[in-house]
């Protein structure tokens, strides 16, 4: 969980706050802890399953808005009633059940979405679903839910200060090609005008020194997943993977 205000929910991300019409979108990966998707569908507007994702879905906090996908692992499963969730087949198979919730999303005036589920057991998927903060960049902004980490896109021209705590590890990866004009401050390991590169010096588990974190981004588009359960600093964190 969060140590981030659990009581508001997930609009008191630092990382993701709201700004928007928001959607939790539960992907059919390994669920979430039950407090973790509780945090987040507080105070949503919308929640919708992807394909087999929450089922049954009477062990939910709350009972999605919309179950969407094409339902090849759903079939057999689908029960229609007055108080069940309301379901929507799409038989594109161009297309995963993530997009598919997010493309419903983004037609409906929805500006942001959090996903859930879609990180593990597949690497292949897990890689894909974090290319969808790029894909989708110009449609809505996108949270990606890990167990241990809050993942988001960070494009061109992008100034942010996150009041993170002193120790919050997280890490910077380039997610489209070379990024130029990477800035951090209160890092542990700072940064001033870097570009980092696929392949390039590491910019993984950082700490956070001093609050708040500020980060710039000048080209490109930076992946940065942040840690939610902050460690505290001791001497021998000067040492450590920068």
């Amino acid at each position: 969980m969060s140590d981030f205000e659990p009581q508001a929910g997930g609009d008191s991300c630092p990382i993701f706050p709201r700004q928007g019409p928001r959607a939790v979108v539960l992907c059919d990966g390994p669920p979430p802890e039950p407090e973790l998707l509780a945090y987040w569908l507080a105070g949503t507007d919308v929640f919708v399953c992807a394909d087999a994702a929450g089922h049954p879905y009477d062990e939910l906090p709350r009972l999605p808005d919309l179950v969407i996908g094409d339902f090849d692992s759903l079939s057999g499963r689908i029960i229609d009633g007055r108080d069940g969730p309301r379901y929507l087949q799409i038989a594109d198979q161009y297309t995963t059940d993530s997009e598919k919730a997010l493309l419903y999303l983004s037609e409906r005036g929805i500006e942001e979405a959090v996903l859930l589920g879609a990180t593990g057991w597949r690497l292949d998927h897990t890689l894909y679903n974090c290319h969808l903060l790029e894909r989708f960049a110009a449609r809505m902004r996108l949270c990606l839910v890990d167990p241990v980490a809050d993942i988001v896109r960070l494009g061109p021209g992008t100034s942010v200060s996150w009041p993170l705590p002193e120790g919050t590890r997280f890490s910077l990866l380039p997610l489209n090609g070379t990024v130029r004009g990477v800035t951090m401050e209160g890092a542990l390991y700072p940064l001033l005008g870097e570009t980092l590169e696929t392949g390039a010096f590491a910019t993984v588990s950082n700490r956070v020194a001093v609050s708040p974190l500020l980060l710039t981004v000048a080209e490109g588009s930076l992946l940065v997943s942040v840690d939610r359960d902050a460690e505290p600093l001791d001497e021998d964190d000067a040492f450590g993977d920068r």
